[in-house]
């Protein structure tokens, strides 16, 4: 199972109307791991709960609808993004709540947002009314997607007029190149109208989010002629299950081509996200063939008593596993790199930084150590090396590492390696909290 879940909603729970948890978020099995007795979200716990349901890549969503939703702001986006890279943050503006729409979506962009998404329904505004069309000619120019409700809600206090399918037809002929996704299909009474959208416009995807996926063919009769033209979408957290709707997808459809479009090679293609970048990596298959590659080059560099092929054998790899996390980064879904994270007492380690040989000196490793550091909660990061590998060294220097000097201390403390490694290693810090 492989899936892109373009719909992914954020925020505290307390930050959520009361409405919309009783009839949406509270459907779902997830509200106790995710937050904590506060009702604020926990960012790790978040993600994970996503990608352990098989989740490769997803979009995070946040709003701005006081009335009827709830307000969820751009940063619970990002803190979930700082820890699942392949989580992505798009921005959210209500022209009845920004005072300044073009520049609040500016300001997320510069957040790391990429894309928008637009909740008429819950905002009070029609799609296509002119305070959005500077907004929407950026994305256009810029080939930010945009996402759209379209249909109807079940939070109470919202007005179905601002669902109104001919405004988004208002929008899609205005911005003819613009990447325009209904979410929701429809729903409600305007399935037909959204289904006739996207076979009539080249630019216009459905998302399936929010909808029991048994009924798919029903509300869209002609899906399995235009299967590119489906993303998949869960609606998190108020889903019954993410991986639950893939596999009632499954067997509705009964064809595993088209499943695979649906629930991951069209959004793959469409938003261009994950197709070079940062990812946390759980295949130990994948793990091993990066260390296994990038280790060579320690071949009549370190001792020769320490060096053996394969460097790292699975099984060790395994144990390893078991007490870290490794992110890697990707291009064309190849694996290229990785590094892991491990938190030891009062210290964050960098273990197990390698990239294949036929991919250094393209920034790969800084990639990666930046990511980890914006993750590090501790007052330093640390990272053991082998004292003839100076190329290492260098690297970790130039990204503002110091030489420890009582390396051994932390060697014996923090690692659990030989006497050996430990007389021909050495410990580089960085201090991260002050």
């Amino acid at each position: 199972m492989r899936v892109i879940d373009v719909h992914i909603h954020v925020g505290h729970r307390s930050e959520w109307t009361e409405g919309a948890k009783k009839v949406w978020m509270d459907t779902g099995p997830y509200v106790p791991e995710i937050f904590d007795a506060k009702e604020r979200q926990l960012p790790q716990e978040y993600g994970d709960a996503i990608k352990e349901e098989g989740v490769f890549g997803g979009i995070l969503i946040p709003e701005y609808s006081p009335l009827t939703a709830g307000v969820m702001p751009f940063e619970r986006a990002v803190e979930i993004n700082r820890l699942h890279p392949e989580l992505i943050p798009i921005a959210n503006i209500n022209i009845n709540y920004h005072s300044s729409p073009m520049e609040a979506f500016g300001e997320q962009l510069k957040g790391g947002a990429k894309g928008l998404k637009i909740h008429p329904i819950h905002g009070f505004f029609y799609a296509n009314d002119q305070r959005l069309y500077p907004l929407y000619k950026r994305c256009e120019d810029e080939g930010l997607p945009v996402l759209f409700h379209a249909g109807t809600t079940l939070f109470k206090g919202a007005k179905m007029r601002y669902a109104d399918p001919y405004t988004f037809d208002d929008v899609i002929s205005d911005f003819p190149e613009m990447k325009i996704i209904l979410c929701h299909g429809g729903r409600g009474f305007w399935y037909h109208i959204a289904e006739f959208m996207v076979k009539s416009f080249k630019n216009v995807y459905i998302d399936v989010s929010g909808l029991p996926p048994q009924n798919l063919i029903k509300y869209f009769p002609s899906m399995k002629r235009f299967p590119h033209k489906y993303l998949f979408g869960s609606d998190f957290p108020g889903v019954p299950g993410i991986r639950k709707n893939y596999t009632t997808l499954q067997e509705l459809l009964k064809d595993e081509e088209m499943v695979e479009k649906i629930c991951f090679s069209n959004a793959y293609n469409l938003f261009g996200f994950w197709k070079e970048g940062l990812f946390e990596v759980k295949d130990r298959d994948e793990i091993f063939g990066v260390i296994d590659d990038g280790s060579k080059v320690y071949k009549g560099l370190i001792p020769e008593d320490r060096y053996h092929e394969p460097y790292m054998p699975m099984d060790e790899l395994d144990k390893e596993m078991e007490r870290m996390r490794f992110y890697g980064y990707r291009k064309d879904l190849k694996l290229l790199g990785v590094m892991a994270k491990e938190r030891v007492k009062d210290m964050t380690l960098i273990r197990h930084a390698y990239v294949r040989r036929d991919s250094t000196g393209q920034g790969i490793g800084s990639k990666l150590l930046s990511f980890i550091e914006k993750g590090v909660e501790t007052e330093w990061l640390l990272v053991g090396t082998w004292e003839a590998n100076k190329r290492a060294i260098e690297f970790y220097k130039k990204n503002g590492f110091t030489i420890m000097d009582n390396k051994d201390d932390l060697l014996r403390k923090y690692w659990d390696i030989p006497i050996r490694q430990i007389e021909t290693s050495c410990v580089l810090g960085k201090r991260i909290k002050k």
